[in-house]
């Protein structure tokens, strides 16, 4: 996704009264199963006269200690058996030391203004699936009222985690139970504490993670409090398991998924386009696991806190069955991000099986920019999905009034008058597996080109654009800009993957690229910022679509690869300078400050962390730094890298592209990590021009410099001219490197552009280490003009150079 143009995102205040009513939406039988049972027993957590008294209690959660120093744990009725959940009333403390990683440090630092989290805290609810208080328990217990205070912090506490994350904790915790997961879950918010409420989450299965709060890159725990001011929760710290961090690796969490999907095929009716939006979704599944019972699902995930967008506009289940027929339970509450499917009888690992959802909420829009342009309130959250970002086939069947056109994924398969209506259907199909799927409605008009491509095979191409009376756009040029995009990207990265391309208008300042096909407003002007859009988003058929980033902490693969697509594209299209203009626009946002709730922060927004943080990069006091750094950077650290595939004498950089249709090639259909590309890169490098000059073998050094840190140097170049006795002239000079860390030899080749009599061109490359590197370089005769790196190869803050007192 790309903006055009790029507006600067304002935060809002806003205050909303707490919602606790639990209004379960539960398909059963007659009389509920014991599964259902189970969830309303869990639902309930009422408090009993089970107590025990804390007096530095201590329990060990991973990285998080829990002190109970002195005060009165209240227990509910034991459910499936166990405990599963106390509220603690008193004085206690919690521990949480940053792991091993900068960015947590620092983020820590920024939010809390301390090292790490510890806060003394006066109360404490927890849900918990594992053993927690086993031990405890066995111990001397008092019989003796539950406080008023203490029951409502145990009422209060699932309504409000539904309300401000989307998390069903009692459904969590069922799963947990019938699944038979190991280790179990666990949850504590805590309250009292002079930062207010908290919550620390220990999810080894990572659901909770992935689901509520988009963290899927194998971590197993996080510490967030929910902030009203950006309306959602804001992440102290998210961190693997501790054992993870001893063995040096982590399992994403896909691994954890319980079912796979490959084929949806839905009935989607838009037919009142303006709110309602209706579908039946066929999901052929496979098992991933032994015993799975209950089936964790995902929609409308990302509705918004403000103005309960999640709690009304949320799609509801109004059914689901298996295909014999036989019907699913399933739990879904108010403001939840999803649902819980329950089946009848446990599945075993590779069972195939087929499920049946319907769903209907107000989850459609139109546009106030365009009138009869209407669009899903999320363009990628719309219908049901398990887990993140798996592919599946698409058959999607949508039913619409017969003036509006769909636009969405894949082949138009049929297109006709619905029959004994006024109606109309059209349907969409795509083979290949792809993670993302969407559409628009509105009164579009066809227009359509072929573009031939470098395999000599035509390709569709078309643009659904609005009628002249809705909105002036320039078809003929927009079309020209796809079929020379999609051209020229096939060339570079490898053959389009897809049977159709085309674009689908939509009024807003932003862009979407799904696969064959982009969302986009009117960018009909030529001009460079107009070709690095489009561009920009056509690229996404390879990067994001063809080749999915493995986790949010990969996205750059998608964002700065096709940002720095954009700018190849403009600069073929239009000249070098329109290219250098994107370069120096994205380089300057990197050094300006990050947006902050009370306005303009400190420090540059590079310094927040690295571009592998992904859209954990934004808190409320680092507003911007996902853009700046997963775009811009993103796009910037690729360019470095091509320059390093690039032969200095001869400007040769097909290599790049070598090693980046290789990337595409090996990781085609599939999903691919930020270590995958490297693994790639490094395959390819040891024989570039560059490596073999400076006898580097693989590019992890440059990996680590400017992927997982955020060191953003300087370079100045001081020298002389000293003529030599057989009239040449001995360029002696120092390159010094500033703004990098004194513990490590930073190393970075930079080119030296001098410029001889008659205007004939040499370039010199220098490899700096650490501090400073002198260089000599011998001459035919004196140089009219010296510059350091002036194409903008390598990232910088500035660079300088010039003639030595």
């Amino acid at each position: 996704m790309s903006r055009l143009p790029k507006a600067v995102a304002h935060l809002l205040v806003f205050s909303s009264s707490l919602v606790l009513c639990m209004c379960t939406r539960v398909f059963a039988q007659a009389a509920p199963s014991a599964n259902v049972a189970l969830y309303q027993q869990l639902q309930t957590f009422s408090l009993g006269s089970r107590s025990i008294r804390a007096e530095n209690l201590v329990l060990h959660k991973d990285r998080a200690i829990i002190t109970f120093r002195d005060g009165t744990i209240h227990f509910p009725a034991p459910v499936a058996g166990k405990i599963r959940g106390a509220v603690f009333e008193g004085a206690g403390s919690f521990q949480a030391a940053a792991p091993p990683s900068e960015f947590e440090r620092d983020n820590v630092r920024r939010l809390l203004g301390a090292d790490e989290v510890f806060l003394d805290f006066k109360s404490a609810v927890l849900r918990f699936t594992d053993d927690t208080f086993a031990a405890e328990l066995e111990g001397p217990q008092h019989s003796s009222p539950v406080p008023a205070s203490a029951a409502k912090l145990a009422a209060w506490l699932e309504g409000r985690v539904l309300e401000e994350t989307g998390a069903n904790l009692s459904a969590r915790q069922l799963i947990s139970i019938i699944n038979e997961e190991s280790p179990g879950f666990f949850f504590a918010e805590f309250d009292g504490t002079r930062k207010g409420r908290f919550a620390y989450v220990l999810d080894h299965q990572a659901r909770m993670l992935v689901s509520n709060f988009q963290v899927n890159a194998g971590e197993r725990g996080l510490v967030y409090a929910f902030d009203k001011t950006i309306s959602g929760p804001d992440i102290w710290l998210a961190f693997y398991t501790e054992d993870d961090y001893r063995n040096g690796r982590s399992r994403y969490a896909d691994a954890n998924n319980l079912i796979s999907i490959p084929n949806y095929a839905m009935d989607i009716d838009v037919t009142e386009p303006k709110k309602m939006l209706r579908l039946t979704a066929t999901m052929h599944c496979r098992a991933l696991s032994e015993k799975v019972t209950a089936i964790p699902m995902v929609v409308g995930e990302d509705l918004n806190y403000f103005e309960d967008e999640r709690r009304k506009k949320q799609l509801h289940l109004t059914g689901a069955r298996l295909s014999d027929g036989r019907p699913i339970e399933w739990l879904q509450e108010q403001w939840e991000g999803g649902f819980t499917l329950l089946l009848p009888a446990p599945l075993q690992k590779d069972q195939e099986f087929t499920v049946e959802v319907t769903l209907a909420g107000e989850f459609m829009f139109q546009s106030q920019n365009v009138s009869e342009t209407y669009f899903p309130l999320r363009t990628t959250t719309w219908y049901p999905r398990h887990g993140e970002l798996q592919r599946s086939v698409f058959d999607l069947r949508f039913r619409h009034r017969k003036k509006d056109v769909v636009a969405s994924i894949g082949v138009v398969a049929r297109d006709e008058a619905a029959p004994d209506s006024d109606q109309r259907i059209t349907e969409f199909h795509l083979a290949d597996p792809v993670a993302l799927a969407s559409f628009s409605v509105a009164v579009y008009e066809i227009h359509k080109d072929q573009a031939k491509m470098p395999d000599g095979q035509s390709l569709p191409i078309e643009f659904y654009s609005m009628p002249g009376y809705k909105a002036a756009i320039k078809e003929d040029f927009i079309l020209a800009e796809l079929n020379n995009c999609i051209r020229y990207f096939a060339t570079l990265f490898g053959p389009y993957p897809y049977p159709v391309f085309r674009a689908a208008y939509h009024p807003f300042g932003y862009g979407q690229g799904f696969p064959t096909t982009l969302m986009i407003p009117a960018t009909d002007r030529a001009v460079n910022r107009t070709f690095h859009f489009i561009a920009h988003e056509t690229s996404h058929q390879w990067w994001g679509d063809e080749v999915l980033w493995r986790s949010y902490r990969d996205q750059w693969l998608s964002e700065g690869f096709a940002e720095y697509s954009g700018m190849l594209y403009t600069q073929t299209r239009e000249n070098t300078s329109s290219e250098k203009d994107l370069i120096k626009l994205d380089r300057e946002e990197l050094k300006q400050p990050p947006e902050t709730l009370q306005g303009i922060g400190k420090g540059r927004l590079v310094d927040v962390g690295p571009l592998i943080l992904g859209h954990r990069l934004s808190t409320r006091e680092t507003g911007g730094a996902y853009t700046a750094l997963v775009y811009n950077k993103g796009a910037l650290v690729l360019r470095m890298l091509h320059f390093l595939f690039t032969d200095p004498q001869t400007g040769d950089g097909q290599a790049f592209f070598d090693m980046m249709k290789d990337f595409t090639r090996q990781h085609a259909n599939g999903a691919a990590s930020t270590e995958d590309f490297f693994a790639v890169a490094n395959a390819h490098v040891g024989t570039t021009s560059l490596a073999r000059k400076f006898g580097y073998k693989d590019l992890n050094w440059f990996y680590r410099q400017w992927v997982v840190q955020t060191y953003l140097p300087s370079y100045r170049v001081g020298y002389d001219l000293e003529p030599q006795p057989d009239g040449s002239i001995l360029l002696k000079g120092t390159l010094v490197q500033e703004g990098i860390p004194d513990s490590e030899q930073w190393f970075m080749p930079i080119p030296l552009v001098i410029t001889m009599a008659k205007g004939s061109k040499g370039v010199v490359d220098i490899a700096v280490m650490g501090k400073e590197t002198p260089f000599k370089i011998k001459l035919p005769s004196r140089p009219q003009k010296i510059e350091l790196d002036p194409e903008l190869w390598v990232l910088s803050d500035h660079t300088s150079i010039g003639m030595n007192k």
